[in-house]
């Protein structure tokens, strides 16, 4: 039996000489790894890859900044609130220790009403005239109930109109 190459050589399909050349032992020449080449093809569909994602990592970061800066903005806000709230506490607290006018020998019980519930002071009988006159209202002082002069509760509702102040004659 003849080889492949005898069979073409005799039908005269081939030459001699490419039939020496396919015999022969090619050389292996040692290509490079074809991952650079695979580089080289990413490196040139990547930019446009790179824009697209360029655009849209683009709109998400001005989102996110404008998302942060919103967040920073309510909680500013916050701290504002909070601090005013503070200042108008510590005022009102002031105001209200400085004109407190409680007698700890007080025996009269005065009782007032808060909401639905009823609560108690205890007071002299001068303090109970005035707050039947309209001269003291009472106001709370760290879950203390307080005697003051009517003039400061008006200051105390001016500058807090949420703080319970009560003056029993306006009722």
């Amino acid at each position: 039996m003849s080889s492949l190459s005898d069979q073409l050589l005799k039908a005269g399909l081939v030459t001699e000489e490419q039939v020496k050349k396919v015999t022969e032992k090619p050389k292996r020449k040692i290509k490079p790894k074809a991952q650079p080449k695979e580089k080289k093809s990413f490196a040139k569909k990547a930019p446009k890859k790179q824009t697209e994602q360029s655009d849209l990592a683009k709109f998400y970061g001005e989102r996110k900044q404008l998302e942060n800066k919103e967040k920073q903005e309510i909680a500013r806000k916050k701290q504002e609130a909070a601090k005013l709230k503070k200042e108008m506490n510590d005022k009102t607290n002031k105001l209200i220790s400085d004109n407190l006018l409680n007698d700890d020998s007080a025996e009269i019980r005065f009782n007032f009403v808060v909401g639905t519930s009823i609560k108690y002071l205890f007071v002299t009988e001068k303090q109970q005239e005035e707050l039947m006159d309209g001269k003291l209202a009472i106001t709370f002082l760290a879950s203390k109930r307080s005697l003051i002069p009517v003039e400061i509760a008006k200051q105390i509702q001016e500058i807090n109109p949420k703080k319970i102040v009560i003056i029993p004659a306006e009722k």
